[in-house]
């Protein structure tokens, strides 16, 4: 907390969230055409809404949740949910300004001994914002009518059943 001396060291994170699938939480890929070479065989979907729908305030007995007062949001934490092995990548654009926010895209662990880096294993690694002196990209101030665009990218060389396109987020009320 803050004290006279000094301000507070954290603040409130608010969740944000948005399913690209239009809210079916799952949703088929679909096999590309017989003899198509497995590196020309992406299926696309793609969502757009805007800041004020990511925040799901029934969830929470939180005033800071409900008011979107204010500017807006500013992102911290923004990581796309996809499932291996068909999630070729997720992006989430400002659609406004055409700005890319967040890229994911899978990495396969090489066994290098380092943590997370097993071989074989998958990441996807997400998207942090911060002071610029920790290493991180500043955040970017979404308005509430800030319009977003989400595109995700999936390998459908062969079916796959029950696949996610959500972004889970984390940000501070400004």
């Amino acid at each position: 907390p803050a004290v006279a001396s000094a301000p507070a060291s954290h603040k409130n994170l608010l969740r944000f969230w948005w399913q690209t699938e239009a809210f079916s939480g799952e949703y088929d890929v679909v096999q590309c055409e017989a003899g198509m070479p497995s590196a020309e065989c992406v299926q696309v979907i793609t969502s757009r809404f805007k800041v004020s729908d990511m925040l799901f305030c029934q969830e929470f007995d939180d005033k800071e949740c409900t008011n979107r007062t204010g500017p807006g949001i500013n992102l911290i934490f923004a990581s796309g949910h996809c499932h291996a092995p068909s999630c070729i990548s997720m992006e989430l654009y400002n659609a406004d300004t055409g700005e890319l926010i967040c890229r994911q895209e899978p990495v396969v662990g090489t066994g290098s001994g380092q943590p997370f880096d097993e071989e074989g294993y998958i990441a996807i690694p997400p998207c942090l914002f911060g002071p610029a002196s920790e290493g991180l990209v500043p955040p970017t101030l979404l308005s509430w009518d800030t319009n977003m665009l989400s595109i995700k990218r999936n390998n459908n060389t062969y079916t796959h059943y029950g696949e996610m396109a959500m972004w889970q987020m984390r940000g501070v009320h400004v």
